[in-house]
């Protein structure tokens, strides 16, 4: 089969779990035999607006290209913010992206196009595949359908969309929905949101977890006993949706000595999280650190915490996690409690609370340590080797 891939981001440009994700398909879905090419952008700074720079990565054949926005997608977090205005309405539908997609789909001619995340890319990705009658799958990895907050946080807490959010759903819909032939969403909880807007109502959907490429799992009985030190992380963006200053409070106020959480990543909250855990000596930042080192760090932490505030879909460093023989310690929130069976794999608190989180640090410190060892077998069917298995099922129903 020959699958094309769109993606707003693809690494080494990453952002967050949805690039990750998509680089993980490509990579399983070369190594099964199938011709696979990725779309994507690259910064503003390579001055490719109207040419694509072509490259190899993992079998897979790359075309990166700027579009003509405010800004690209790898500069969001950093962009100043009288910017952002501009770039929602050049993303409502970009002509620019459309013609340059149009041309190169021409040239590749996949059977199938797979989009992932298109912000920066606009909704005109979608036409100009459809220009060329090549059936389209969709993946969602936010709520780009529903609000021009993609991630329904307005930098405090949730925002749901309202009836002021109706007439840009309208044209969303309009814009995206002819031309899709099915919708994947890691988590039934944003399938359903999408739903209960009238979003994607009339279009074939179904759930379909993440995968994660299969690493071993040996190191979990390298772990010394929870009881005796209990090992904590947090890894990802250093935003207020994601709640780490929930988690570095609840670790102030545990009483459990031999508790140590490390921190890895980095953000725009960085400096206020350093200074939040300034004085707790059971708290140590380690920034941003290459995939070895966070895959050693998890195969060493005895839970990875999650404490997000917003609908979290269903986060990559779960999936992560599980891999390396963890169980997370998530909030009960968005599609997090489909990935966590409490007390089996893991453990769920209330989000946004405290004490809660604190309440569930209490209950890691007390779980026996073989029952660490039945978490991690619980977990085994989230390999990228399922999910992979349950998407080339789409396709091949799709182009029968």
């Amino acid at each position: 089969m020959d699958i094309c891939v769109i993606s707003n981001l693809f690494p080494p440009e990453v952002v967050g779990g949805a690039e990750k994700h998509a680089k993980a398909d490509v990579n399983e879905l070369v190594n099964r035999g199938h011709d696979v090419s990725v779309i994507t952008t690259r910064s503003s700074s390579g001055g490719t607006y109207f040419s694509f720079e072509e490259s190899e990565l993992g079998g897979a054949t790359v075309y990166r290209f700027t579009p003509l926005n405010a800004y690209s997608p790898i500069e969001h977090q950093s962009v100043s913010a009288w910017k952002k205005p501009i770039q929602h309405v050049v993303d409502i539908w970009n002509p620019h992206v459309y013609l340059l997609v149009k041309k190169k789909l021409c040239q590749i001619s996949p059977d199938i196009v797979h989009i992932h995340n298109h912000s920066g890319l606009s909704p005109s990705v979608f036409a100009a595949v459809s220009s060329h009658e090549i059936p389209v799958v969709h993946t969602l990895h936010d709520y780009e359908a529903l609000h021009v907050r993609t991630n329904l946080f307005d930098g405090e807490k949730i925002s749901d969309p309202g009836i002021g959010m109706k007439p840009y759903q309208k044209i969303y819909r309009q814009l995206v929905e002819p031309h899709l032939d099915y919708v994947v969403s890691p988590s039934q909880f944003v399938l359903e949101k999408h739903h209960s807007e009238g979003v994607y109502s009339t279009v074939p959907c179904s759930r379909v977890p993440l995968g994660i490429s299969s690493k071993s799992t040996d190191s979990v009985s390298s772990r010394p006993s929870n009881s005796d030190q209990l090992q904590l992380m947090f890894a990802g963006q250093h935003t207020h949706q994601k709640g780490i200053d929930i988690l570095i409070k609840a670790v102030r106020k545990s009483s459990l000595e031999n508790l140590h959480l490390n921190i890895y990543g980095k953000g725009p909250e960085s400096s206020k999280l350093e200074d939040l855990a300034s004085d707790e000596p059971r708290i140590t930042f380690h920034g941003f650190v290459d995939d070895e080192e966070l895959q050693d760090a998890y195969a060493a932490s005895h839970f990875t915490v999650v404490p997000s505030r917003w609908y979290d879909n269903s986060p990559m460093v779960i999936y992560e996690s599980y891999n390396r023989g963890t169980p997370v310690i998530g909030a009960n929130i968005g599609g997090i409690p489909e990935l966590i069976t409490d007390g089996e794999t893991g453990i769920l608190f209330a989000p946004n609370d405290v004490d809660s989180l604190q309440g569930a640090l209490e209950r890691a410190a007390s779980l026996p340590y073989d029952e660490i060892q039945t978490q991690v077998e619980e977990t085994k069917s989230y390999c990228i080797s399922n999910h992979i298995d349950e998407i080339i099922s789409i396709y091949e129903d799709i182009l029968r």
